[in-house]
C-alpha cells in the first residue's frame, strides 16, 4: 500500500514538472514593435524603419538588418535602418533579427511590394466656355476625390480599382460612410469654416498582399468676377477679358457681361446669384439677376468711368466676389 502511494505521488510530481515545462515552452516571445515610415511606400521610395520594445533593453540587443537575404547593417543598439524600395512589380524582403540580452532570438520579416496611388479631384463650380483650366475648389463647393491605385498582383497584373479596399480620412479622421470595398471616390461639401482640407486614402488588397497610401492638401480658392464684351454679331468674346482701362473707340456703346468664376453653380444665370452693378460708386438700378449691362456715351461728353460689379451667392454666404475696370469714352 505504501509503495502504491509513493508511486502515485511520484507520478504527480512528474506530471507537475511536465505541465510546468509545457508552460515554460509556450511562453510568449518578447514583444518587439517595428515602426515603418511610410507604412505603404511607393516605388523607388526611401523607407525608414526602427524597432522598439518595452519588454527588453533594445539598446543592449544585437540587431541585424537584411534586405533580400543580404546583411546591410548589424550591431549592438542598431535599432534604426533605412532602405529604398524597388520599382513597381518588385518585392523587397526586409528581415530583422534581434538577439536580446537575455539570449532570446526574435525574427521579423516583411515583404514590401511598392504601389502608387494618383488622387484626382474636381469641384462643382462655374467657369466660362473655352476656359483653359478646371474649376478651382472654392468655399462651400462640392468636392469629389477619385483614387486611381496602381497595385500589382502576384501574377504581375494591375488590380482593378473596384477590387480594392479603401479607407478615406479627412483631416485625420476616418470617414466610415465612404470607406470600404470598391469605394475609390469620396464626395463632400466643405464647411463654413474656411481652412485647408487634408485628404488621405489607404488602399489594400482583400488578402492584404498589397497596399498603398496617398494624401492631398487643398486650400479653398476665392471666387472672382470676369468681364467680357458682347458683340452684337459674334456674341460674347470669351477670348479676351476686360480689365484695367477699356476704350469705346468708334462705338458709342458697349455691352458688358459679368461672369462668376468658381461659384458653386452650373449656370451663370442661376437664380441664387445676385448681380450688383455700379458706375463710379453709384448703383445701377436694374434686376439683381442681370449679368449683362449696356454702357452708352452721352452726346458731347468725354472722360473715364469706373465700372464695378459684385456677385454674391444667396445660398452660400462665403461665395462673394467683386471686380472693376475703367471705361474711357470720348476724345
Amino acid at each position: 500500500m505504501k509503495q502504491l502511494v509513493f508511486i502515485l505521488f511520484f507520478m504527480c510530481i512528474l506530471g507537475f514538472f511536465g505541465i510546468a515545462n509545457a508552460q515554460l515552452g509556450s511562453l510568449p516571445q518578447t514583444e518587439i514593435n517595428v515602426e515603418m515610415i511610410p507604412e505603404a511606400p511607393g516605388p523607388n521610395e526611401v523607407v525608414y524603419v526602427s524597432v522598439v520594445s518595452y519588454a527588453t533593453n533594445i539598446n543592449a540587443a544585437n540587431i541585424t538588418w537584411k534586405i533580400n537575404d543580404k546583411t546591410l547593417k548589424s550591431g549592438v543598439g542598431e535599432k534604426s535602418f533605412s532602405f529604398t524600395t524597388g520599382a513597381m512589380n518588385t518585392v523587397t524582403t526586409l528581415d530583422i533579427v534581434v538577439e536580446t540580452q537575455e539570449g532570446e532570438v526574435i525574427e521579423k520579416t516583411f515583404s514590401i511590394r511598392p504601389a502608387s496611388i494618383d488622387l484626382v479631384w474636381e469641384s462643382v463650380g462655374f467657369v466660362p466656355p473655352f476656359y483653359k483650366g478646371k474649376s478651382l475648389f472654392s468655399h462651400q463647393n462640392q468636392l469629389t476625390i477619385i483614387a486611381l491605385p496602381h497595385i500589382i498582383s502576384a501574377s504581375g497584373t494591375e488590380i482593378g480599382a473596384k477590387n480594392l479596399i479603401y479607407t478615406w480620412k479627412k483631416n485625420g479622421s476616418v470617414v466610415d460612410g465612404v470607406s470600404g470595398f470598391g469605394k475609390n471616390t469620396y464626395s463632400f461639401i466643405s464647411s463654413l469654416i474656411s481652412r485647408p482640407i487634408n485628404i488621405e486614402v489607404e488602399v489594400a488588397t482583400p488578402d492584404g498582399s498589397g497596399s498603398g497610401y496617398a494624401t492631398l492638401a487643398l486650400t479653398p480658392a476665392e471666387p472672382s468676377v470676369l468681364f467680357y464684351r458682347k458683340d452684337p454679331i459674334y456674341g460674347i468674346e470669351f477670348q479676351k477679358s476686360l480689365y484695367n482701362t477699356i476704350g469705346l473707340k468708334n462705338s458709342k456703346e458697349i455691352v458688358v457681361v459679368g461672369i462668376p468664376l468658381f461659384f458653386g453653380i452650373t449656370n451663370s444665370n442661376a437664380g441664387e446669384l445676385v448681380y450688383k452693378w455700379s458706375i463710379n460708386g453709384s448703383p445701377v438700378n436694374n434686376s439683381p439677376e442681370q449679368s449683362t449691362q449696356v454702357f452708352r456715351q452721352n452726346e458731347g461728353t468725354s472722360g473715364t468711368s469706373n465700372i464695378s460689379l459684385s456677385i454674391e451667392n444667396t445660398k452660400k454666404i462665403l461665395q462673394y466676389a467683386s471686380s472693376n475696370f475703367n471705361l474711357m469714352f470720348g476724345e
